[in-house]
């Protein structure tokens, strides 16, 4: 496979806004229009999607009590990824909220309605007294008919930096047979540390399918760096099997069969010294339904998957916001990144 730039691999990391008050619905609508403008698609895809941000926004500050936030990010060449994610007393009729039969004109879930009309990709979940994860896709040139139902996505990440800069990065690079996923932590955080997590990512690029020559290769590219974690699965569904190279303090967890495996990280830092640290390829089974979760220390080490046994049947980007929301530290940068094996047996 030929060379990639960075740009094109390095998924953007979403833009985090509380919502306390009616400013910070404002706030929202006019950072989500902006992404809509910087793509430079149509009038009426801006109009949506700042509508979109506006309605979900508002119904966090209205019903979501103790309050709860938006995430937001463009998706290059033109949509918008927004999830609305709360701590509040979840929704009790989903369904009628969607449908735009909320017990009351301000009942939770109130403009859940007009949020699905204006998305290409529509999620919810919720859960009594633990919170709600709503996720809207709105993309330019969409007719404004009736929904198509799409193939749902089998990956989607989150990842929140404390800076204007997140030191955490990560990737996917997808071929006919064969998905590459890199989660990398630059050292520290800050623009250094994402510098650290673009040289990562440039090598993962280079070679996608080399994971035995990857980190002699990453380790000469990154020595000017501060040096990163680094963990990168190469997934191939039709052999039912994953391969992880796995350096430092990023997580990976496999579910499948109802049970959970974790993958075997190796201590080091990618880039700090003139020979890589010690390592190993590990193999692992990548049957039909089983779900990759990957996370760096900015979340808790221990994450028990088989608790969130529902929350990974939902978009990928919905169960990464999810666990984000549970077990986030709140003082790093935070990265989770969510794949499922989708394939047809």
């Amino acid at each position: 496979m030929g060379a990639m730039t960075r740009s094109s691999i390095r998924q953007s990391s979403h833009q985090r806004f509380m919502v306390t008050d009616s400013a910070d619905v404002g706030a929202v609508r006019r950072a989500v229009r902006g992404y809509a403008d910087q793509l430079r698609a149509d009038a009426s895809f801006s109009a949506a999607a700042a509508q979109t941000a506006t309605e979900l926004a508002t119904n966090l500050l209205l019903h979501a009590d103790p309050g709860g936030w938006i995430l937001a990010r463009p998706l290059p060449p033109a949509a918008v990824e927004i999830l609305a994610v709360d701590r509040g007393p979840g929704i009790a009729d989903v369904a009628a909220a969607v449908a735009g039969r909320a017990p009351a004109p301000k009942g939770l879930g109130c403009g859940l309605a007009a949020v699905r009309h204006a998305s290409s990709s529509f999620d919810i979940h919720t859960c009594r007294d633990r919170g709600t994860v709503v996720l809207a896709i709105v993309e330019a040139g969409r007719a404004r008919g009736p929904r198509e139902e799409r193939r749902p996505r089998s990956w989607a990440g989150v990842s929140v930096g404390i800076d204007e800069a997140c030191g955490d990065g990560w990737a996917v690079i997808a071929e006919p047979r064969a998905l590459t996923v890199a989660v990398v932590d630059g050292l520290g955080h800050g623009v250094h540390a994402s510098i650290a997590a673009d040289a990562a990512l440039s090598a993962v690029a280079d070679y996608p399918a080399d994971l035995d020559g990857y980190l002699a290769h990453a380790n000469a590219a990154m020595r000017d760096t501060r040096g990163a974690a680094v963990a990168i699965c190469r997934l191939e569904p039709d052999r039912a099997e994953l391969r992880c190279l796995s350096i430092g303090n990023v997580n990976a967890r496999l579910m499948h069969s109802g049970g959970q495996v974790g993958i075997v990280p190796f201590n080091g830092t990618v880039g700090m010294r003139e020979t890589p640290p010690a390592n190993r390829i590990m193999h692992y089974p990548w049957p039909v339904a089983a779900a990759l979760v990957m996370w760096t220390d900015g979340l808790e080490s221990r994450i028990d998957l088989t608790a969130h046994a529902d929350l990974l049947r939902h978009d990928p980007a919905v169960t990464a916001a999810a666990l984000h929301r549970d077990h986030a530290r709140d003082r790093d940068d935070a990265t989770v990144v969510v794949v499922r094996n989708q394939v047809t047996p």
